[in-house]
């Protein structure tokens, strides 16, 4: 009876969200024109991607593969893409005085993470709908069969992302200042998940298969980072609202 309880609350507070965002459209096209004008300036500024095998040689002496400055700039746009998004995550019940209100619904504090989440992954997942085939036209990235792999990954990436840009979101919606405080909270938590992103999908951009990358240690840091940080946000979100 709870679980029954839970689970329509929670998919009625996401409706909840979605339905607002679908009226005013204040969080997604933000992150979409940033996403674009990301893609179109690195389309006219990065050299020609087509030997994305090939070393880059950097300032400092060293190189690296052109598959790693792709899959860096790819996952940068996501992380600061979402961010805007984040922001925004309770603009609405803080600009209208309703926290409080919102507080006060027959739900577990964990319903609400879990919705809040949820909501901001349909949000980030629109972006990279647009950004990944982005990418891949206009760098001419052709992963065969290594799409449901990247499918995967960035599944998982995206899973972790929200978790921890919801949690600090509610710590920021208490400030000011929030979207300055956003990042600064979130930023040194997102660094182990962003690199992991950054080598698995820098090695399916160069070939490697779902089994090579699942291999890596980079794959179980992701899913153990996901498992830690939806556990801690079910868990602490109510001391974060409070």
């Amino acid at each position: 009876m709870a679980a029954a309880g839970f689970l329509p609350k929670t998919a009625a507070l996401v409706r909840k969200d979605l339905r607002i965002e679908a009226r005013g459209r204040d969080t997604l096209p933000p992150m979409l024109a940033f996403t674009l004008a990301v893609v179109l300036l690195l389309a006219f500024s990065v050299p020609d991607a087509s030997r994305i095998e090939e070393p880059v040689r950097l300032p400092t002496g060293g190189t690296l593969l052109f598959a790693d400055v792709l899959a860096g700039f790819l996952w940068v746009t996501v992380l600061f893409a979402g961010l805007i998004g984040f922001a925004r995550t309770f603009e609405v019940e803080r600009d209208g005085g309703a926290l409080d209100v919102l507080l006060l619904v027959p739900l577990d504090r964990a319903g609400l993470f879990v919705a809040k989440a949820l909501a901001n992954l349909v949000f980030v997942v629109a972006v990279e709908i647009l950004l990944v085939p982005a990418y891949a036209l206009m760098f001419g990235i052709d992963l065969g069969s290594g799409w449901a792999a990247l499918a995967v990954v960035v599944l998982l990436v995206d899973i972790g992302f929200v978790c921890v840009g919801t949690v600090f979101s509610a710590l920021a919606a208490q400030t000011s200042s929030r979207e300055l405080m956003l990042p600064l909270l979130a930023l040194p938590a997102l660094v182990p998940v962003f690199i992991a992103a950054t080598e698995l999908t820098s090695e399916l951009f160069a070939g490697a298969g779902f089994d090579a990358v699942a291999a890596r240690g980079w794959f179980a840091i992701l899913v153990v980072f996901d498992v830690v940080f939806a556990t801690a946000g079910t868990l602490i979100f109510d001391f974060t609202l409070e």
